[in-house]
């Protein structure tokens, strides 16, 4: 039984994750869209994820993670330094967002209002790299939040976020320089010596 309601589950995350590739607004997908697409009732969607909002939450997750594990298993990636490593994942995740604004958009509003807040628990190994012992594990969940949440915020409000910085978040090389930044800001206390 556990068996098929996941495999249920999982079918709902896909169709979920195709109709989102086919629309311009991730908003206007309906439950019945998603169900149909699925092939089952749309009562369904409502009980493993007591919302649409919730299934497509799971569904852009699922598709960042596993950007994250390719990401993570690519050639030179274990020979790469872990700064270099983590300003990669973090401009790579930016520009698989970036493509779709309504879609950045939806996922940030969900994560920051109604969140998990698991995205940050995606670096934290990156984290440890860089720092080493020099940090706890809960000074280096606290620098993750310091490194997402300005990205989730800027993200939110481009044209806002411009006026404040002059940085187009639009714009991948001025994006990537923005993500530098923050990361260097950020581990500029490492002890590079050990």
């Amino acid at each position: 039984m556990v068996s098929n309601e996941q495999d249920l589950r999982h079918k709902l995350v896909k169709a979920a994750q195709s109709l989102m590739s086919e629309v311009k607004d991730v908003e206007k997908v309906t439950v019945r869209q998603i169900a149909e697409r699925a092939g089952v009732g749309t009562g369904l969607v409502n009980y493993h994820f007591k919302s649409k909002d919730n299934l497509m939450s799971i569904a852009i997750g699922d598709v960042m993670a596993r950007a994250i594990s390719e990401f993570m298993e690519s050639d030179g990636y274990s020979r790469t330094e872990p700064i270099v490593k983590l300003k990669k994942m973090l401009k790579k995740l930016c520009d698989l967002a970036g493509n779709d604004k309504k879609l950045i958009r939806f996922m940030m509003l969900r994560e920051m209002t109604e969140g998990s807040m698991q995205a940050p628990l995606y670096i934290v190994p990156l984290l440890k790299e860089i720092f080493g012992g020099q940090k706890d594990d809960m000074q280096l969940r606290i620098i993750a939040l310091q490194l997402i949440q300005p990205i989730q915020a800027s993200a939110l409000n481009t044209a806002a976020f411009y006026m404040y910085s002059g940085i187009d978040l639009g714009n991948s090389e001025q994006r990537g320089r923005f993500i530098d930044a923050l990361i260097e800001n950020l581990t500029a206390a490492v002890d590079r010596r050990s």
